[in-house]
């Protein structure tokens, strides 16, 4: 209540709460009673209606749970989110309607004691959106008796991020959930592609006039941002100056070149809330994968990008060089695709150049790609869950 702990072990009786005006009388506040909440939280009692979603990634992933909740709210359960609390101070969920959806607080640390207490064992199941940061056992299979101490739900959904190490291992399974259909030695999965982040604006666009939104670190592995610089040097060339290309992320180490400082906007990192706001605002959103590199395999065999998230949820079309697009919902009808590296530019200029009716075509093809997207996930994992 703003009382300062110092030595004391006792809190004084007579307490003025802030706001309220009148004296609040209350019991002396013993030393146990101030140090309850850290050593004895309140853990979530779940029953048989509510499903417990768990985030432990504390740094990544976090943008899947709105879309995880959101799933397991439509089959018509409760849901607990579970995952760092700075995250969801970041405004994770600041466009949703919380209708069902109730956010923990707890730490990491509690969560996990949570689970081998049996704190789960109630709940309808436990979808854990990050299986990599689970342990494994030796065969490279995710040891859920280390997780669970025994005291396991009757459901434990897993989603996996990279499957290839447990598709090298031989220890893959069909049940697990993946963002994409793999293309990786022909191996299966269950695709829940989670996309929905709330309440969401479409935009027009204006013609002769662009903005592209690029979200990720600026690592050769993600974001590659000296072929952005490349094109956007491009562009000038050609004359082509009404476009804007705002990179939220933590910058890379080359700088930006003065020409270019009036149409590449960095950012920075942003919180949930502000990214939301970019990437509604945007008109595009801007990917730099690059076919023929080996460090962005990744994005098109066993893994995905957040950026394609973002695409679905806004009903943004997709900068994106062709190859990505297989296998996922993008496409030529919803997305601006491109052959080669040297071919971004053309493309960024198509985008810059085309007008409102034949965006809003796009849009709308992203908007009912990813509808379509929405309700073959919703399938796959009722039939998961009830199988």
């Amino acid at each position: 209540m703003g009382a300062p702990f110092a030595l004391r072990a006792v809190v004084p009786a007579r307490l003025r709460i802030a706001g309220l005006g009148a004296p609040m009388y209350a019991r002396p506040m013993r030393f146990l009673d101030w140090l309850r909440p850290a050593v004895r939280p309140d853990f979530p009692q779940p029953d048989q209606q509510t499903f417990l979603l768990w985030e432990p990634c504390s740094a990544s992933h976090g943008e899947i749970v709105p879309g995880y909740a959101s799933y397991l709210r439509a089959l018509g359960y409760k849901v607990v989110v579970l995952m760092t609390p700075d995250r969801i101070e970041e405004g994770l969920f600041s466009r949703f309607d919380m209708q069902g959806i109730t956010l923990s607080r707890l730490t990491q640390k509690q969560i996990r004691r949570l689970m081998r207490q049996g704190g789960a064992q109630g709940a309808a199941g436990v979808l854990v959106s990050t299986a990599g940061k689970l342990p494994d056992r030796p065969d490279g299979t995710v040891d859920l008796d280390a997780v669970f101490a025994g005291n396991a739900p009757g459901r434990v959904l897993l989603v996996e991020h990279d499957a290839k190490g447990r598709i090298d291992a031989g220890a893959w399974s069909p049940c697990m959930i993946t963002l994409r259909e793999l293309e990786y030695q022909g191996q299966p999965s269950i695709v829940v592609n989670p996309h929905d982040f709330g309440q969401v604006t479409l935009k027009d666009k204006v013609a002769g006039r662009a903005v592209f939104v690029m979200v990720g670190a600026a690592r050769a592995k993600r974001r590659n941002q000296n072929m952005v610089f490349d094109a956007a040097g491009a562009l000038l060339d050609q004359g082509v100056t009404d476009f804007e290309i705002r990179m939220i992320g933590k910058p890379g180490g080359d700088p930006l070149p003065d020409r270019l400082k009036d149409h590449v906007i960095q950012l920075g990192r942003l919180d949930f809330t502000r990214m939301y706001d970019e990437v509604e605002r945007a008109d595009f959103v801007l990917t730099a994968f690059q076919g023929d590199n080996p460090d962005h395999d990744f994005y098109r065999t066993t893994g995905t990008t957040g950026a394609f998230q973002l695409c679905y949820g806004f009903a943004k079309p997709c900068v994106v060089q062709e190859r990505f697009c297989h296998l996922t919902a993008l496409n030529a009808d919803n997305s601006l695709t491109y052959g080669t590296d040297a071919e971004m530019a053309a493309c960024l200029r198509a985008g810059v150049e085309m007008g409102t009716e034949d965006y809003a075509a796009k849009r709308d093809a992203m908007q009912r790609d990813a509808a379509a997207l929405r309700a073959a996930s919703l399938t796959a994992l009722k039939g998961l869950i009830d199988g």
